[in-house]
């Protein structure tokens, strides 16, 4: 498999399918479950040699030495090795040089593809804390409430017996 089919049918689908987990926020679970499996896929950590790093750092910096070759390719001209006819050199440069372009904005938007699922799962992490700190802070302001009502009742039972001792000694 050449370069250029590694990176449409692996480097493009694996950041498409990680943005789509993320986005995922409806049932909870599902947004917690979509954050894991990206956490797990994404930050385990692979030994490359003696070198130790986490499995999106790979593919980002990947998809940064391809988009840096695509760059230095860009600069220099190709020359037509088999045509015969200035008409078929022409043609031949001109379908080159789509390529190349072709090629330069596959992968400037690999290397965006890959920022972006950096970028939105630290967003969804920070959402998910924010989130449980929402209700931690829920939870205790129940407790709060429930404290506070039952102090009042409990304020009113004993304005009740005071009042009721009071009619007693009347009588």
């Amino acid at each position: 498999m050449g370069l250029w089919a590694q990176l449409i049918w692996v480097f493009f689908p694996i950041p498409i399918l990680s943005l789509f987990l993320l986005s995922a926020s409806y049932p909870p679970a599902l947004e917690r479950l979509g954050a894991n499996i990206v956490h797990r896929i994404f930050f385990t950590r692979i030994n490359v040699g003696p070198l130790r790093i986490q499995l999106l750092w790979l593919f980002f910096s990947i998809s940064v030495l391809i988009f840096i070759n695509t760059l230095r390719i860009l600069q220099y001209e190709t020359q037509c090795k088999t045509c015969v006819h200035p008409g078929e050199i022409s043609w031949y440069r001109k379908a080159m040089k789509f390529r190349k372009e072709r090629n330069f904005w596959l992968s400037l938007f690999n290397v965006a593809l890959w920022y972006l699922v950096l970028v939105v799962y630290n967003l969804k992490k920070k959402i998910l804390k924010l989130k449980e700190q929402i209700n931690e802070l829920k939870a205790l302001q129940s407790s709060a409430e429930e404290a506070t009502e039952a102090k009042k009742d409990e304020a009113k039972k004993e304005d009740e017996t005071e009042g009721e001792d009071e009619t007693k000694k009347d009588k």
